[in-house]
């Protein structure tokens, strides 16, 4: 079964290509690229995938909503959520790591890298000390 709910939309400007259900962070010129792994504090998720340098970019912000987000690797159902080290912006399981931030629960699993899954997108996204 799929959820559908509102979630909050900005417009930012894409620093690359960027695909969609992935998470983003904006860079200090401004414009948002895939977060680049799990040190890296995100803004939010994309809604499009951009493929120009410059383009307009809907990014999902953290809410509490459900998004979807592309998994990196097979995650499962209730799991707590970080950037993959890839530099991709892919969601994978929360690995407990310094530095590291939490951004979402999945709500359904993923059987591998790729799959796309129901997240609810943490309002506060905390960094592990």
């Amino acid at each position: 079964m799929s959820t559908s709910q509102s979630v909050t939309l900005i417009s930012r400007e894409a620093g690359s290509a960027v695909t969609v259900y992935r998470l983003v962070a904006q860079a200090a010129d401004g414009q948002c690229d895939h977060v680049a792994d799990a040190t890296v504090r995100p803004i939010g998720v994309s809604a499009e995938t951009v493929a120009t340098v410059g383009q307009s970019l809907p990014v999902a912000i953290p809410t509490g909503a459900i998004v979807k987000m592309e998994a990196g690797a097979a995650v499962a159902a209730l799991a707590e959520l970080e950037a993959a080290g890839d530099g991709t912006g892919r969601a994978i399981t929360h690995n407990s790591g310094v530095g590291d931030y939490k951004v979402g629960i999945a709500l359904t699993a993923a059987g591998a890298a790729g799959d796309i899954i129901e997240v609810q997108f943490l309002v506060d996204i905390d960094q592990v000390a």
